[in-house]
């Protein structure tokens, strides 16, 4: 067998690889050992959007612009008020303004509360009243029916000992 000369620069070629993105307009040759390590840095690579609800897929040198006007875009007030804002309502948002609704919003239910609660203690007093004149109709009810039997025992005894007298006086006269 006759060896058949190979050429060095069809070897070298052989190695390289393409870069998958190459569709996407990535024109970057490498050694096939370092595709990973392009592939995870490649500018043309389709990456999702980062933001919650947005399926979008852009290339991960648009991925900056994307973002900023991304509707899908969240982030909390750097300001610390704790609103949630959205690109559209980053720009009119005003903290001063959203911590005295929310305070608003707040006092009117605590007034709402408090009407409520001072509703139930009225209602609350006006039962114990009527309880109070209950009560007090109860005892004046025993009172008298205390009375009436101390009326009645007085009246026994009385009518004991005369009927006693007038049987011991009978028995002496006989």
């Amino acid at each position: 067998m006759i060896p058949i000369p190979i050429d060095a620069s069809f070897h070298a070629a052989s190695s390289l690889s393409q870069c998958k993105n190459e569709t996407h307009g990535c024109a970057a040759t490498f050694p096939l050992s370092e595709e990973y390590c392009h592939s995870t840095a490649c500018q043309y690579e389709p990456v999702p959007c980062p933001h919650q609800g947005c399926g979008a897929q852009v290339l991960r040198r648009d991925l900056e612009a994307h973002a900023q006007r991304c509707e899908h875009w969240r982030q909390l007030c750097h300001m610390g008020c704790g609103t949630l804002l959205s690109l559209q309502t980053q720009a009119q948002h005003n903290c001063y303004r959203q911590l005295q609704q929310e305070y608003e919003a707040q006092r009117q239910t605590h007034r709402a509360i408090a009407a409520a609660l001072q509703r139930k203690m009225r209602k609350m007093q006006s039962t114990m009243a009527h309880m109070k004149r209950q009560i007090g109709l109860i005892c004046e009810s025993l009172e008298v029916m205390d009375s009436q039997e101390e009326v009645e025992n007085a009246g026994e005894t009385t009518a004991t000992t005369s009927s006693s007298s007038s049987s011991s006086s009978s028995s002496s006269s006989s």
